[in-house]
């Protein structure tokens, strides 16, 4: 018995023994997948907390979005499933650019760039992205993947780097135009003290010889002092003053545009209404002596600093009595309306006007429109443009030669929940 039945035992033990090596190895893969599907998981877990993730089927219909995605779109699973990119588009970059994109992507090619999309409330936000093609045997895209990473805080930095490098780019001409300015005008009256100088010199020189002439208790002729003492020196002496005053008084000027931007500024809400009321009445004087008139209409409330403001608007009406047409009586209108997040005040005169090659010159420092007739340093328009710049507004003109000016103030808006001082 023993015999007959050995080779049948030993080949079930043979059958046995291959069975469970298949079932080692079919646990082996079972193991294999579900650690492959887990480090599958955990690496989807990892991407969706770091990135924007959207998939979309050939056609470029959204079958897949993360919650980064709703959340950074404001838009629901539910509104973004089935729908195409063009929902969150936010119109910045032109037909080419995503032309090129869908010609890339098409292709079986990864495509690389930065997207400014628009949210539901429609607010823009920029994402660095990448698109990721799934081909098929045959090479066509079938689905593609989308990754993305908002980067709206670095391009918001880039824009005010941008800005600051453009304002710098802007200083720096300012400068130079101050540096030509002041070095043209300096040198007149240094070229005055110098030959005056000279001039004086040789009037000593005269003096000096005179008396060396007369020799020791000699007498020198009244003739030889006349010329140098009663009109050389004095004219020399006249002229090396008057450009020592001209230095002294650009130097001055240059004093107090270099301490605008050291100014600390009181931002509040300001009623330009009672602002102008109190000008008026402290020029009450110069006007009445000047028979001039201003009319104030109702003026809009900014945000701006009182006593910096104040001395703009009293610069412009003391230009306006500067510049009044003595062939009239000058009369002044200023008036203002809201305009794209600004209150722009207009102050209008029926003055001599501004040539039309001056008006682009009327807020450069020193400059003046007649220089003759007129005081001051030519410092006032340029100064007003300084102060209003720092505080996010601009100053500009238009006028008409021999008719008049109106020049324009523009300064933020109040907000509706603040209350003017």
């Amino acid at each position: 018995m023993a015999c007959r039945n050995g080779p049948r035992s030993a080949k079930l033990i043979a059958v046995s023994s291959k069975e469970t090596s298949r079932q080692a190895d079919r646990d082996q893969l079972q193991q294999n997948l579900h650690a492959t599907i887990k480090e599958l998981r955990d690496v989807k877990a990892a991407l969706d907390e770091h990135s924007i993730v959207a998939i979309t089927d050939p056609s470029g219909k959204i079958t897949h979005i993360n919650d980064k995605f709703c959340a950074i779109s404001q838009y629901s699973r539910e509104e973004l499933i089935g729908q195409d990119h063009r929902i969150i588009n936010s119109r910045h970059h032109p037909r080419d650019f995503f032309r090129d994109l869908w010609t890339t992507i098409r292709a079986g090619k990864v495509w690389h760039g930065e997207i400014q999309n628009r949210a539901k409330d429609g607010s823009h936000y920029w994402v660095e992205t990448t698109i990721f093609p799934f081909l098929n045997d045959q090479g066509e895209p079938i689905q593609y993947v989308a990754i993305r990473t908002d980067i709206t805080k670095r391009k918001a930095n880039e824009a005010a780097m941008e800005l600051i490098a453009a304002e710098l780019a802007e200083k720096n001409k300012e400068l130079e135009a101050i540096v030509y300015t002041v070095s043209h005008d300096l040198r007149s009256p240094l070229v005055n003290v110098q030959g005056f100088g000279k001039q004086l010199q040789r009037a000593c020189d005269t003096i000096r010889n005179a008396a060396a002439a007369a020799g020791e208790g000699g007498m020198i002729p009244a003739a030889q002092l006349k010329q140098p003492v009663e009109v050389a020196i004095p004219q020399a002496l006249r002229f090396i003053n008057a450009g020592v005053g001209k230095m002294e008084t650009l130097l001055a000027g240059l004093l107090r545009y270099s301490r605008l931007g050291r100014v600390a500024l009181t931002i509040r809400p300001l009623n330009a209404s009672g602002l102008l009321a109190e000008i008026i009445a402290a020029m009450k004087f110069q006007l009445d002596e000047a028979e001039a008139e201003v009319h104030v209409e109702p003026l809009p409330v900014c945000e701006a600093d009182h006593i910096q403001t104040s001395q703009v608007f009293a610069n412009l009406l003391d230009n306006a009595l500067k510049y009044r047409d003595p062939a009239r009586p000058l009369r002044v209108t200023i008036r203002g309306h809201v305009s794209e997040g600004m209150a722009v005040y207009e102050v209008a005169d029926n003055g001599i006007g501004i040539a039309p090659e001056h008006q682009a010159k009327v807020f450069d420092i020193f400059h003046r429109l007649n220089p003759e007739a007129t005081g001051g340093e030519g410092l006032g328009l340029t100064i007003a443009q300084r102060v209003l710049e720092r505080q996010k507004g601009r100053i500009w003109v238009e006028s008409k030669f021999g008719e008049g000016s109106s020049f324009f103030v523009a300064l933020p808006v109040i907000d509706s929940q603040s209350q003017p001082c």
